[in-house]
């Protein structure tokens, strides 16, 4: 890897990281903040908190028709990262007039953030160039790191309700994000303005066609991957409080466990596993052997389903009623660490191949408004749970991950012939 590529993928990484760090300090506290300071009742703020996640991603489609036609990525996350600057900023004042200016700068800011750090990390490397899903896994890494450091930091920081601090700390993280940003932007490879009239190419408009075609197919599966990670904080998390057994003895001692432990378990595999497999499928590309992006994602779908079998698995052993030991729970969620790694990642880096080049930010966007589609279909789907025996509820988690997988194994010929096209498709 040349050294440019390598500093503007580190610079991308620490950008991200910071990001990352602000938004995830505040996020496990933010409930308790709205409750405690501002009279929301529990149910209203957690209301809250999950339209303005839901909006900024659906808002990651419109941001990126912004960024691709007016400001360009680099400067579409300036603009995001001055926004969520200015929203905890607003935050730390603590003021009751400031929140919902906040709340607004918030949402606006990561809907511009979320597209234009995903466009800039598939700019670094050409479209052919093997070492473009390992930046992407790269950019993983940055997020799962901020996710482990920041929700810590945020509590020590919040200790006797000194909210202000923790809003103020996000406010500093951010500015170093945007500074950073600034400084050495030069490393960032240049962003040529593309022409939204594609037709002075031979083919190209059907080219274009084809590629927009197999983005949407990709976003529309990954609703089915949105909807089964969000069972985290959802169906797995109850499982674990209620039907896993809360001790286990580790060298002759007993350790409780609890929901937030298996959380922290999930984050821990997918920072293990993220080195194993880079290192596996580098073996493999040196013997010709890999698997291509989209045989991968196959592959994510199958360890998806195979994670919530462990747990149907589960159910008929006992864990309908009663309570099953945490193996159970720990195999599942390693199945999904290694589906994680195989599917947002490697899945971000085909939308951005794939993407017509002045579209680039829109479909990164689309990735994100599916997210948005996702999480509210587990919302609906979760109200099944305590209707159904729960070997029935996650064998439809199951069936769902394997029906993804089936659709994509038919369109894998058809994506992998269009993300291959250099003139217009025969």
């Amino acid at each position: 890897m040349s050294i440019r590529p390598t500093c503007a993928l580190a610079l991308l990484c620490v950008v991200q990281g910071c990001e990352r760090f602000a938004f995830l300090a505040m996020l496990p506290l933010f409930v308790l903040y709205l409750h405690h300071r501002h009279g929301f009742s529990e149910p209203s703020a957690m209301l809250l908190l999950g339209v303005m996640s839901a909006l900024s991603y659906v808002g990651g489609l419109p941001a990126g028709i912004l960024a691709d036609r007016q400001l360009g990525p680099l400067g579409s996350l300036l603009l995001g990262g001055a926004l969520l600057m200015l929203g905890y900023g607003a935050l730390a004042l603590d003021h009751q007039s400031l929140l919902w200016p906040a709340l607004a700068a918030m949402t606006v800011g990561h809907s511009l953030f979320k597209p234009s750090i995903s466009t800039l990390f598939g700019s670094i490397f050409d479209v052919a160039d093997v070492r473009r899903e390992h930046g992407f896994l790269w950019q993983h890494l940055a997020v799962n790191l901020a996710g482990m450091m920041g929700p810590l930091c945020g509590e020590w920081l919040r200790v006797g309700n000194h909210w202000e601090r923790l809003f103020l700390s996000s406010v500093v993280v951010m500015f170093i994000c945007c500074a950073v940003l600034v400084v050495f932007a030069r490393l960032l490879p240049k962003q040529r303005r593309q022409r939204m009239e594609t037709d002075s190419v031979g083919g190209s408009v059907r080219m274009n066609r084809e590629r927009w075609i197999a983005v949407c197919w990709l976003c529309g599966l990954s609703i089915v991957f949105w909807l089964t990670a969000q069972q985290a904080g959802g169906s797995l998390a109850v499982f674990a409080e209620s039907h896993t057994q809360r001790r286990v003895v580790l060298f002759a001692r007993t350790v409780p466990v609890g929901p937030g432990h298996f959380a922290a378990l999930h984050g821990l595999q997918v920072l293990l596993l993220l080195p194993l497999l880079m290192t596996g499928m580098s073996w493999l590309r040196r013997r010709s052997k890999e698997p291509s992006a989209l045989a991968k994602m196959v592959w994510g779908y199958v360890a998806t389903a195979g994670g919530f079998v462990v747990l149907v698995i589960a159910g008929l052993q006992g864990g309908d009623a009663g309570r099953v030991s945490p193996a159970w729970l720990t195999g599942c969620y390693l199945l999904l660490s290694l589906a994680e790694l195989l599917l947002s990642p490697l899945g971000l880096s085909l939308v951005t191949r794939i993407a017509p080049p002045h579209r680039t930010a829109q479909a990164v966007g689309m990735w994100f408004a599916a997210a948005a589609v996702g999480n509210t279909i587990a919302g609906i789907i979760g109200l099944a749970w305590g209707r159904w025996p729960h070997h029935r509820y996650f064998a439809f988690l199951a069936l769902l991950s394997v029906g993804a997988a089936a659709l994509l194994l038919s369109r894998l010929r058809r994506i992998e012939r269009t993300l291959h096209a250099d003139t217009a498709l025969p």
